[in-house]
């Protein structure tokens, strides 16, 4: 908790500072989010074998808070920082991570912006961290929906030159009245941890429903493929549950971070 805690004071610092400059503020959210992943049976790395009663299924969660400001003197500038805590519950480990993100974009108009954005990690583990930078691109809030993103993952910090690339592409519809919908894929190449090296792939499912104005509701499904030398075609299939409270106009894009980049792993 640690994480999140320094990670909040800090997007609350920022805002202070923001409040007292040419900065306004827009808009925050705070998101609550729950995986359940349950593989086919895998090629334990750590340990091996599995303990004794102990299967393969894990969940994954994280709770995080974003806060956006635009400049008085240009309404077209997004900034946009990000606090969140993930935690890992495996069968045969834990981890936890947190990590703070910031996003600087631009509207273009008709509900189009870009955005740049980077975060920074650390694990709870040993020599654990990593820095993601990337670009996104997202559309409307209702109507037609899209978001594209580009994000490179690498470990600054340890020399362990481990380096992740991921692309993600997600289009669908969000009526007025805050039903929607969306479908996505979602590549990752590079060094996927644990002695693993190749590429994953992953198809996306969700609805969402805007319970009030302020406050919606997410379920998904993710299915994942991994083609690596030891987990050659090894699928596993995910459901996803989240929960948005938004205040004010609430905040332009996704979080960034470990957990949304594989998501749910």
């Amino acid at each position: 908790m640690k994480h999140l805690l320094l990670g909040s004071i800090s997007v609350l610092v920022f805002a202070q500072a923001a409040a007292a400059s040419e900065f306004e503020f827009r808009g925050a959210e705070i998101i609550g989010t729950v995986y359940r992943v349950n593989p086919t049976p895998l090629v334990p790395l750590v340990p091996a074998p599995l303990p004794p009663g102990v299967d393969d299924h894990f969940t994954t969660a994280s709770l995080g808070a974003s806060v956006e400001f635009g400049l008085a003197t240009n309404s077209d500038l997004i900034f946009q920082g990000d606090a969140t805590f993930q935690y890992y519950d495996m069968p045969w480990q834990d981890f936890k991570l947190g990590s703070l993100g910031g996003h600087i974009g631009y509207d273009l108009g008709q509900g189009t912006k870009v955005g740049a954005f980077a975060v920074g990690e650390l694990w709870d583990q040993n020599d654990e961290g990593e820095m993601i930078l990337g670009a996104e691109v997202v559309g409307p809030d209702s109507g037609f929906t899209y978001e594209f993103y580009g994000a490179y993952a690498f470990d600054p910090m340890n020399g362990t030159d481990w380096q992740q690339y991921h692309y993600e592409a997600n289009i669908g519809y969000a009526t007025e009245s805050g039903f929607g919908f969306d479908l996505g894929l979602h590549y990752t190449n590079g060094d996927l941890r644990f002695g693993l090296e190749g590429d994953m792939w992953q198809a996306l499912a969700n609805v969402t429903y805007a319970v009030t104005p302020d406050l919606k509701i997410e379920a998904g499904y993710i299915y994942t493929d991994y083609a690596t030398p030891v987990w050659d075609s090894w699928e596993a299939h995910g459901l996803k549950l989240a929960l948005t409270k938004t205040l004010g106009e609430g905040t332009s894009f996704n979080q960034r971070n470990y957990l949304s980049l594989h998501n749910g792993y």
